[in-house]
Order: C-alpha cells, then sequence, then structure tokens
C-alpha cells in the first residue's frame, strides 16, 4: 500500500479536478459514478477503502457505484485478498455504450415514424378542414415526396417544373406503375432540358406513365389518391419551405385545377422524337393524289420530328442538341414551318401539327 501511498496526492488532485465532470452523462453514467471511474482509471488496482479515503464517500456507495459500473462494462474487479477494482479499455467500453445507445435511438425514431403515421391516419378530425403541415427545407421536401410515392395506392398527379430538390430521375415511378399506381404528369418544356431527359420520360411513358406538355405551369406539386399534395411554398431555388397538405378542400381544388390544365395539355409523343416517318401525301380512294396543302405535302421524317419536338415545347437549343444541328440553321428550319403552318409561336405550330395528325 506504501505504493499506493505515494501516488494519493495525484490520485487527489485528478479526483478533484474531475468532481464536477458530466461527460459520460449521456450514455446513463452519473457525474458521481464518473468520478468513481476517473479514480479507478487514475490508479488501476484500487480498492474501495482507499476509494473511501480519497473521496470521502461510504463504502456502501462507492461499492454500489462500482457494481453499476462493471454491469456497463467499465471497470472489472481483481480477486485476491484484498479485492481491487481497475478499468476495462476505455475506448472499447464507451464505443460499446454508444453503439448501444445509437440502437435504442434508431428504435425510438422508427417509434416515433409509427406513432406519426397512426396520428396522421386517425388523429385528423375532417371537419376541420384537413392538416397543413410547413416543410423546412429541399431535403424535408424530397423526402415527403419520396414518402408519398410509396404510400400511393391509386393514383399520382404531379406538375413536373425545375427547380428540382431531387434529381429528374424518379427510380420509384417505374415500379409503381408495374404495381398498377397510375401516374400522370404534366411538364413544362424546361423539364426537359437535362441531358437523358427525353430518354427518361420515354421511359416511362413506356412503362405506363401518362405525359403532357403546357409552356408554362403555375407551381409544382404532386398530389396522391386525391388525398395529399405536396408543392414548394415559393419557386425560386433553392426550394427553401413547402407544405404538405392532407385532406382539406384544398387538395380537392388543387386536383380540379391538374384536370383543367390536363385537358388543355398536348400529349408527349417520344416515338416521335427521334425515328419520325415521311409523311405520304393526300390521295383518293382511287390511289390518286390530291392537294392536301403545303404542310401535308412537303414534310419529310425531319421536318415531322422537328414538329413532335415543338409540340412537346422544347427550346431552340435542346431541339438543336436533339437533331444534331446548330440553333442557326434550326432557326431557319423554324421560320419555314411557322409560315407553313401559318403559326405565330413555335408551341403553336407543334399544337396544330398535333391536331392535324401531323405528328
Amino acid at each position: 500500500m506504501s505504493g499506493l501511498l505515494r501516488q494519493l496526492p495525484e490520485v487527489a488532485k485528478i479526483m478533484g479536478m474531475l468532481e464536477d465532470s458530466r461527460a459520460l452523462e449521456v450514455v446513463g453514467i452519473s457525474a458521481f459514478d464518473e468520478r468513481i471511474y476517473r479514480g479507478v482509471l487514475a490508479c488501476p488496482g484500487i480498492t474501495v477503502q482507499e476509494l473511501v479515503m480519497r473521496s470521502g464517500e461510504s463504502a456502501g456507495r462507492i461499492q454500489a457505484s462500482l457494481s453499476r459500473l462493471r454491469a456497463k462494462g467499465l471497470v472489472s474487479r481483481l480477486w485476491g485478498r484484498s479485492p481491487r477494482w481497475t478499468v476495462t479499455n476505455p475506448g472499447t467500453a464507451i464505443r460499446s455504450l454508444v453503439r448501444g445507445l445509437q440502437s435504442e435511438l434508431d428504435q425510438l425514431t422508427d417509434t416515433a415514424d409509427e406513432l406519426e403515421a397512426a396520428f396522421r391516419t386517425v388523429g385528423q378530425d375532417p371537419e376541420e378542414g384537413g392538416q397543413f403541415e410547413v416543410l423546412a427545407g429541399p431535403e424535408e421536401q424530397a423526402r415527403w415526396y419520396v414518402r408519398l410515392q410509396q404510400e400511393a395506392k391509386e393514383e399520382v398527379l404531379t406538375f413536373d417544373c425545375p427547380p428540382y430538390v431531387l434529381d429528374y430521375h424518379n427510380p420509384l415511378q417505374t415500379d409503381l406503375l408495374r404495381s398498377g399506381v397510375r401516374y400522370r404528369t404534366i411538364y413544362v418544356p424546361e423539364a426537359f432540358d437535362h441531358a437523358g431527359a427525353l430518354d427518361e420520360v420515354g421511359s416511362l411513358i413506356k412503362a405506363g406513365e401518362e405525359a403532357r406538355v403546357l409552356p408554362r405551369l403555375p407551381f409544382k406539386m404532386a398530389i396522391v389518391d386525391r388525398w395529399r399534395a405536396v408543392m414548394p411554398m415559393h419557386m425560386d431555388p433553392p426550394l427553401t419551405r413547402g407544405v404538405l397538405i392532407s385532406g382539406s378542400t384544398m387538395v380537392v381544388a388543387l386536383v380540379e385545377l391538374f384536370e383543367r390544365l390536363w385537358r388543355e395539355a398536348l400529349p408527349v409523343r417520344p416515338e416521335l422524337w427521334r425515328d419520325a416517318p415521311a409523311t405520304p401525301a393526300p390521295a383518293d380512294e382511287t390511289g390518286t393524289p390530291v392537294d392536301g396543302g403545303p404542310e401535308a405535302a412537303e414534310l419529310g421524317p425531319e421536318d415531322r420530328r422537328l414538329l413532335a419536338l415543338l409540340a412537346a415545347g422544347l427550346k431552340d437549343d435542346a431541339i438543336a442538341r436533339q437533331l444534331g444541328t446548330s440553333p442557326r440553321s434550326l432557326r431557319r428550319r423554324l421560320r419555314h414551318l411557322l409560315d407553313q403552318l401559318n403559326a405565330e409561336t413555335r408551341f403553336q405550330a407543334g399544337a396544330q401539327a398535333s391536331r392535324r395528325d401531323l405528328v
């Protein structure tokens, strides 16, 4: 014990410095237990009696503290004539406690999600006009957009326009389409500006998406099963604030707006974006050519493809990239087509071509 007595001033100093320590409370170690633990750490092989001498606490209280620390894997007992105590490897022991705490937090998070789902299912009074929840930050809006799709049973209605909180690629949609969920999407031309966007939309349409296009949309949104909607509160990037609307007359109004714009929008026809067939010259029942107007007689495959892209509302640069031509050459071709179709704007030309079955 003489060796320990020589160390006692240093041990007392360490314990005194750590008397107010609370660093381990986060893993369930009280301030008192941490003080005892650090005392053992400062002097491996210390006895209960020696801890009593240094701390001024009763032997019973110190013994109880050591038992709690032992249960958490922080200290171990060295057997002998006079039982002594030492610490286990602090890094290993404390990291183990942190992993246990993390597991408990994960379980608590899962429980919170379950309770939140129950609250949203039965905790709303329809007579109160539904529920509104502000979504702070693009991450929260993206999380809810994904979650609402995962919960969809019948239909997802979408206004698709930039800016985006997620990449334009939607990995959930194809699987949901195959499972029977109906997707109807109204795009704006800017939605096709991304590299690969035309191929992506074409794949979604092939999988079952119903897609139409308008020159502009009032905002972006997604409505699931005509019951819940998520949308940003402004359209200026970044989308810092959004709103989740559940079971209210506002959702009914948004569905009505979607249906009205859906009727006005033009179908997206990706099969004409790449390999458009030539327009046959009009003929009567005997096969004799008749005068069908210059727009029908002179449209070749490239003109039909150009009209299909116009009908989709793509901008000049995007169309030029698709056709492999320069914007200047494209503008000359556009001018010629507008004259042929007696159209004032590019979108009118595409719309007229679609209505006349030229594309």
